[in-house]
């Protein structure tokens, strides 16, 4: 009778192992949403929690967003995650999971912001700082989001490095958003962050700002030390001004924010946007459920409201991509292009 009941015992803990182990995006094997503190992290999780929960009553699968502590954390966690897990990593965040994978990952979107999937790093100073170049810089005070962050850390590090500039100190403000917020309020000398073009003002009829264009076109005129005017127009800088400044609007007074700071010059080439990236052995059927979810998700209106968020990562669509998206990136920091 012991033997039986022994060999039962065994049956129903093989069965458990085998055939009733929870089933993937279940409260008890949830799917992981990774999310970094690049703006303000509070509001990332708040907005990334209704994003998960938007995505899994549209998919069925329970998914579950967890902010992650830093940019290192994130590829970390992604690196570390084994079929359940996929996060919404920064461009040289994601050249960092592919690393560390050994290529075991997947990227499947990359945002678009205001029409463009890339974006460029700028270094940003105060208007009355009498920093006027680059050069300027070597011995201020420097303000930065994460040594993880792409345009906030890596490529500019890589510019002063290279240029022999030295700052006499640092403040890692652990966002975006703390980062122009620190220089404006004059916790730091200049700061590195991202940067949007500007949009032309509404009735615009010319052509629309290029590389090497003017930095603050539409945004600022030199000439009059003004909020810059197009006549015949009314520009409003909340609809022009798509910079890190941007992330201002609603904390502070923003055309004090443009009359205050402005952009220096920028980092470089133009980088790819952050994206959409499943982690090692994450199921292909499961990661195109969630990816046609998004894609439905952020063309609605509710969708909108959440991904277009100036605190959250400012999605306004999305679009396919693959890993040779992020070459270009590759390139500029010198990393080697994988054989495919």
């Amino acid at each position: 009778m012991r033997r039986i009941t022994v060999l039962a015992l065994v049956a129903v803990l093989a069965l458990g192992v085998l055939g009733f182990a929870q089933e993937l995006g279940t409260r008890g094997r949830p799917i992981y949403l990774l999310l970094v503190p690049s703006t303000e992290g509070a509001t990332v999780l708040e907005v990334g929690t209704q994003i998960a929960e938007a995505l899994s009553e549209a998919t069925g699968l329970y998914i579950e967003a967890s902010l992650q502590y830093d940019y290192t954390g994130m590829i970390e966690a992604m690196a570390a995650s084994d079929g359940d897990t996929f996060g919404i990593p920064a461009s040289v965040q994601y050249l960092g999971i592919y690393e560390r994978t050994g290529g075991n990952c997947s990227i499947r979107l990359a945002s678009v912001r205001y029409g463009e999937g890339t974006y460029y790093g700028a270094i940003y100073v105060r208007r009355d700082s009498g920093i006027e170049s680059i050069i300027d810089l070597h011995g201020k005070t420097w303000v930065y989001n994460d040594v993880g962050s792409g345009s906030g850390y890596v490529i500019p590090k890589q510019m002063f490095d290279n240029l022999g500039i030295v700052p006499s100190g640092i403040i890692e403000s652990g966002g975006h958003t703390n980062t122009i917020a620190a220089l404006y309020e004059g916790q730091g000398d200049f700061c590195t962050a991202y940067y949007s073009k500007p949009t032309p003002p509404a009735g615009w009829i010319g052509d629309t700002w290029e590389y090497g264009d003017y930095i603050e076109r539409w945004v600022w005129d030199p000439h009059v030390e003004d909020v810059y005017a197009v006549p015949g127009y009314q520009t409003d800088l909340s609809a022009t001004c798509r910079d890190v400044r941007r992330a201002l609007r609603k904390t502070y007074d923003f055309a004090d924010v443009v009359r205050e700071i402005k952009v220096l010059m920028l980092e470089g080439d133009e980088i790819p946007n952050d994206g959409i990236c499943f982690g090692p052995n994450f199921p292909v059927d499961v990661a195109d459920t969630i990816v046609d979810a998004i894609k439905v998700h952020i063309a609605s209106e509710a969708g909108q409201a959440l991904w277009s968020d100036e605190n959250f990562y400012e999605w306004n669509e999305v679009m396919d991509v693959t890993d040779a998206f992020y070459d270009r990136l590759r390139v500029t920091l010198q990393i080697p292009i994988p054989e495919r």
